[in-house]
This record gives C-alpha cells, sequence and structure tokens, in this order.
C-alpha cells in the first residue's frame, strides 16, 4: 500500500476548549471547530497543520473509555491514501480488523482497531486534493 502523506493526527483530551488553549498558548496553533462527530463519539477542532483535539461526546461512550482506560493522548493517525478500496483489501488480507466505514463530501474512510497497529487507531482516508476540513485553511495565491 502506498501511503501519500500524513492526513492528520487526533489527539484525545478529557476537555477539549483547555486543550485547545494550551497548544495555542504554547505553540501558537489555532483552531477552528469542527463540531460534533456522534458516530465517533467526539467534539473535535483542527488547525491548518491537521492537529485535531478530540473529546468525549457522552460520559459512557467509547472516547471517554478510551481515556478512562488509556488516558488522554494520541488517538489516531490518519493516512491519505490513492485507492482506499486496495488499501482495505490489503488491511484485510494482513488481519487487521475494521472499525468503521465512512463516506460523506467525496472523501473515504475506513478506520482500524488500535490492538492490531500498536496501540493507536489508523484511520485511512481517500480524497481528490485537499481534505475538505483542512481546505478552510489553504492560504489564497
Amino acid at each position: 500500500m502506498k501511503i501519500e502523506r500524513i492526513d492528520h493526527v487526533a489527539i484525545r483530551v478529557k476537555n477539549m476548549r483547555e486543550a485547545c488553549k494550551f497548544f495555542s498558548e504554547v505553540f501558537g496553533l489555532e483552531f477552528t471547530e469542527i463540531g460534533e462527530n456522534k458516530e465517533m463519539d467526539v467534539r473535535s477542532s483542527i488547525n491548518a497543520l491537521g492537529i485535531e483535539v478530540v473529546e468525549p461526546l457522552t460520559p459512557g461512550g467509547v472516547t471517554a473509555k478510551s481515556i478512562e482506560s488509556g488516558g488522554e493522548g494520541l488517538a489516531l493517525l490518519s493516512l491519505k491514501v490513492a485507492n482506499i478500496d486496495e488499501a482495505a483489501a490489503e488491511m484485510r488480507a494482513r488481519g487487521i480488523k475494521e472499525v468503521g466505514k465512512m463516506e460523506r463530501a467525496g472523501v473515504k474512510v475506513r478506520i482500524y482497531h488500535p490492538k492490531d497497529t500498536y496501540g493507536v487507531m489508523i484511520e485511512l482516508i481517500e480524497y481528490k486534493d485537499k481534505h475538505p476540513l483542512l481546505a478552510a485553511f489553504a492560504q489564497p495565491g
């Protein structure tokens, strides 16, 4: 499988606003709130570099449970691929468990269980040019 680039990384936190404030004050990063993703049980913000900060939507949900068991920290590594179907077939052939699948606005996503990928959830993502969420940060000219 050919990885084109790192699309983004997600950091799992208990309080998104406090974490964004920290990253803003310490590193000068500016975040834009994305909103809620009920399928992933998160509320999130992202910056132009592709650093996404996510917090649980529900106290008993999967994200809250992940924080309880593993603490705050790196939650997801998203890798851009040219062909999601070929990449997914290779992951299946290697016995890596797919735990999520989404397709929206020309973006195709497959998510893989961290138990099969050294403790980090892997997201494979396919889209034409620039990820629609990060395209909002594009500089003119």
